[in-house]
């Protein structure tokens, strides 16, 4: 019996031995961030040790140059000049796979993200959380890649680049199959006029999106006035809430599904080589036709 007790004493001991060291080696694998700019050349968790400026109107401030990383800004800011001629970019990867970059604000930069998958139609699973994108330039993120996803994000005041025919800003645009965007806030964007006084905002453009869906997103766009000395047929500016584009195969086909809609001129646009299906969603200020293009279901004018 004292035998018996002795080995599982021992065994309770080496149990909780390995547990400590189980626990220290994952706090080690976390990397902490703490300077830019910043190169990721390995897989594993990285973590901001607190917010990050970047000076520089060119560059990267962090480029993912490895598969299956992990990113949590821990709640910290990652900031831009917000000069209007920046080209700087906030997170960038290309050909990257399994990245996650979540929990925290990224502001002031041309792009917030742009992060791209190798180049065919396999899982990737890129994703983005729970992240605030503020004042960028041009695009709050853009996401390339199949089987990516966009949830509980806010994408807020993009807009305002001087760079010539970059100046119609996208909160976000994700080209792939499969992709989804759920539960995310896109409020207000800054339209620059064209020279013919008009302007363009989008914002959310899928591409080449088969199997792709929309839901239960907020997009609000209250910022733009129109041009009193245009034309009255003209005065409205081009701004859409969604642009679904058919993409060089013309197989998008994308669920909108369950979103609000708040002040666009065309609140969703399916172009033409495009599919999918629009119900459930909640149109304000929007025009009388809120839905464009010749999706499978439209829900009635509102």
């Amino acid at each position: 019996m004292k035998t018996q007790s002795k080995l599982l004493g021992m065994l309770a001991w080496s149990t909780c031995l390995f547990l400590s060291s189980v626990s220290h080696a994952a706090a080690a694998e976390t990397t902490i961030i703490n300077r830019l700019p910043y190169r990721i050349l390995s897989s594993g968790a990285y973590e901001f040790g607190g917010d990050l400026h970047f000076e520089q109107s060119r560059g990267t401030a962090i480029v993912v140059e490895a598969d299956d990383v992990t990113i949590d800004l821990k709640g910290s800011t990652l900031s831009g000049t917000a000069d209007a001629d920046t080209l700087a970019i906030g997170i960038q990867g290309n050909s990257r796979s399994q990245v996650t970059i979540m929990n925290g604000r990224i502001a002031g930069f041309y792009f917030g993200i742009d992060l791209r998958a190798p180049a065919d139609n396999s899982t990737h699973t890129n994703v983005i959380s729970d992240l605030i994108l503020s004042r960028n330039q041009y695009f709050g993120m853009r996401i390339v890649g199949a089987d990516s996803e966009i949830r509980q994000c806010t994408i807020i005041d993009t807009g305002g680049s001087t760079r010539p025919r970059h100046t119609i800003p996208h909160g976000v645009r994700l080209v792939g199959a499969r992709n989804a965007m759920r539960d995310c806030r896109i409020i207000d964007m800054r339209l620059q006029r064209f020279d013919d006084g008009k302007g363009e905002i989008v914002g959310v453009h899928f591409d080449a999106a088969k199997d792709s869906i929309f839901e239960r997103n907020l997009i609000v766009e209250l910022n733009t006035e129109t041009d009193d000395s245009l034309q009255s047929d003209d005065s409205k500016e081009r701004t859409f809430g969604i642009w679904i584009n058919g993409g060089p195969k013309n197989n998008t086909l994308v669920e909108v599904r369950d979103n609000t809609f708040v002040g666009f001129t065309v609140p969703v646009v399916f172009s033409p080589g495009s599919d999918g299906r629009a119900a459930g969603n909640t149109f304000y200020d929007a025009a009388q036709n809120p839905v464009r293009g010749t999706p499978t279901a439209k829900p009635p004018a509102n």
